[in-house]
């Protein structure tokens, strides 16, 4: 028995028989069908479609003969496959020295004739063959050969329509970016998965929108995709890793033992993350906040068993993230993650849906007159809602499901609402997302609203990050220099908080830069912190913008800004937030801590 030599592109070859290797039962039976057809046409009581894999040949269907796997050195298959584009004919196997000692040849079934066509996979190769055989030496007619060739293309052109269909459904379960199963592959799973010892971790990356911002989305492409490797070399042997979408991923955990069982596994996706990573040659923090629940300690379907760990994710991001929640360590009357939330928030911005935010206010103090000249007007979830959740969960939330828009709307309605019944002395300074800012016509939108309350564009500010001006610029600056035809000034905030650049904010009519409160809150400890705040104060005088500082807690801060020449301040000092109508009784007390902390006596208007 002589052994076939390898095909040249044998690597390649092994490519195309890999992606066709596994079939549905459908494929099967059609298979069959191309047998069926070839042992009726050529008189032969055996026919088969083989594949050649790297060690063995295998029957993907086989009629008139017990199939099996066998090795590749035995198989005749390996041989036709030599010549791809040929059908190779053995009138008589026992009197070709190739075959003539072969064990199916000189033992049960006794085969002596055979002839085979080869198979072709996606990229070209041959793959196997669909062959016929007989037990006695046979010749094969010129149009008969024909004949099995077509039949060969035939059954090439189904595995390669198996294939193609493989290939659109894995792409349907497959997150493109990281080759991960996506949502809908990950539904699957749970559908198909025991619920007794099923365990779910959900991972929500923290801190990455800074580093898409600052490297860009094919910087935030490359940490997503480190994410997902660090995942799957982390993972349990029978732990599936899922990329749900954005920086969102999660584990499923099979066989779970006990309740705290995913903890284990959390603390080592925590340290797996926190190694080292770099992008451009710097180094960029990849850390995660974790929830974990399993089947059947924390719930008794699988519906459940998904809120519940989202639940324990927002838990752990409300802890102060990078750290993990199981779901028994959050009460289920407030378990409320992110699928919740969508479907919370997916009803209250339908058409006729009730928003379920109200305003509060925070005053802003201008230190030269001790005097409260402009309120913040910041969101709060709707207490009668039964539900605790802070704007920082929620607004990321909202921007993912495109709602911003709709909110800052809403947002603008209802400060010139409260401005147009009480038409108080001070200006009302409202938060404006980036998607709205850098879209056009936002500045239209505001004149719509301000004309239908009556009120004046000075008595509105709209503060915006610089992550407006990231988008569509020209947009922004559009917006910017519409409002100000409108008398809304405008003022940028967070300024100094890790993106500002003079380059980038030079010429932008800007009515104050609000400093950001990390700057603050260490400007009376340390020297350092000192020198921060005074050197970003002093980029905002050479601006020749108003610098207004925000997180003021201490009367030493306020010392310090004045000295710096910062003019207005808000925090925690002065007041904290408020409802609207409490700021006229909050602002003498205000003003008079304002002027204790400068040493001044409190105006005799005041």
């Amino acid at each position: 028995m002589t052994s076939a030599p390898k095909p040249a592109s044998e690597a390649e070859r092994l490519a195309d028989v890999a992606d066709i290797a596994s079939f549905d039962r459908a494929t099967e039976d059609l298979l069959g069908a191309f047998l069926r057809v070839a042992s009726d046409l050529m008189g032969m009581p055996i026919s088969a479609v083989s594949l050649v894999g790297e060690q063995e040949q295998f029957f993907k269907a086989v009629l008139g003969l017990s199939s099996g796997n066998m090795p590749r050195n035995a198989a005749f298959c390996a041989h036709a496959i030599l010549r791809p584009d040929e059908v190779m004919v053995v009138p008589d196997l026992k009197a070709d020295p190739r075959f003539s000692d072969n064990a199916l040849v000189i033992n049960d079934p006794n085969l002596r004739f055979y002839a085979g066509a080869p198979l072709h996979g996606a990229r070209g190769h041959a793959v196997g063959t669909l062959c016929v055989l007989d037990r006695k030496p046979r010749q094969l007619a010129p149009a008969m050969i024909e004949r099995l060739q077509d039949l060969a293309r035939g059954v090439s052109a189904a595995l390669s329509l198996q294939h193609a269909i493989h290939e659109v459904s894995r792409a349907a379960r497959t997150d493109p970016l990281t080759g991960m199963a996506n949502r809908k592959g990950m539904e699957e799973m749970l559908a198909e998965a025991d619920l007794q010892g099923l365990g779910v971790l959900m991972i929500d990356l923290d801190g990455f929108k800074p580093i898409n911002d600052t490297y860009g989305h094919a910087g935030g492409d490359k940490a997503l995709i480190e994410v997902a490797r660090r995942l799957r070399v982390t993972v349990r042997t029978g732990d599936s890793v899922v990329r749900l979408g954005g920086d969102e991923f999660m584990v499923i955990l099979r066989g779970v033992e006990r309740p705290d069982a995913g903890i284990g596994l959390a603390s080592r996706i925590h340290a797996a993350l926190a190694d080292t990573f770099l992008l451009n040659g710097s180094p960029v923090p990849l850390r995660g906040s974790i929830g974990f629940a399993a089947a059947p300690w924390h719930a008794s379907d699988v519906h459940t068993l998904m809120e519940r760990a989202d639940a324990a994710l927002y838990a752990a991001k409300r802890a102060g993230r990078g750290i993990t929640r199981a779901a028994n360590t959050v009460p289920e009357r407030k378990a409320v993650g992110r699928v919740t939330l969508e479907a919370l928030l997916r009803e209250a911005f339908a058409p006729g849906g009730t928003v379920p935010f109200h305003l509060v206010f925070q005053p802003i103090m201008d230190l030269e007159r001790c005097e409260i000249t402009s309120v913040e007007a910041l969101l709060r979830w709707r207490t009668e809602t039964a539900l605790s959740l802070r704007p920082a969960d929620v607004l990321p939330v909202i921007e993912g499901m495109g709602y911003s828009g709709m909110l800052d709307r809403w947002v603008l309605g209802e400060a010139c609402r409260l401005i147009a019944a009480d038409r108080p002395h001070w200006i009302v300074a409202v938060n404006a997302s980036a998607s709205t800012f850098g879209m056009p016509g936002f500045d239209a939108q505001v004149a719509t609203i301000l004309r239908e309350h009556g009120v004046a564009g000075e008595a509105l500010m709209i503060e915006m990050t610089e992550g407006s001006l990231a988008g569509d610029e020209a947009a922004a600056r559009s917006n910017i220099e519409g409002l100000a035809r409108l008398g809304v000034n405008v003022s940028l905030d967070d300024f100094g908080g890790g993106h500002s650049t003079l380059a980038r904010l030079r010429g932008y009519p800007f009515a104050a830069i609000k400093l950001d409160r990390s700057l603050v809150a260490d400007c009376a400890r340390t020297p350092r912190g000192m020198a921060l705040l005074e050197a970003v104060a002093d980029m905002a005088h050479a601006l020749e913008i108003p610098a207004l500082a925000e997180g003021v807690e201490e009367a030493a801060q306020v010392a310090v800004l004045e000295r710096l020449g910062v003019k207005q301040a808000q925090g925690f000092f002065f007041s904290r937030p408020l409802a609207w109508d409490r700021i006229s009784e909050i602002e003498p007390v205000a003003c008079e801590r304002a002027c204790a902390a400068l040493g001044r006596s409190l105006p005799a208007s005041a």
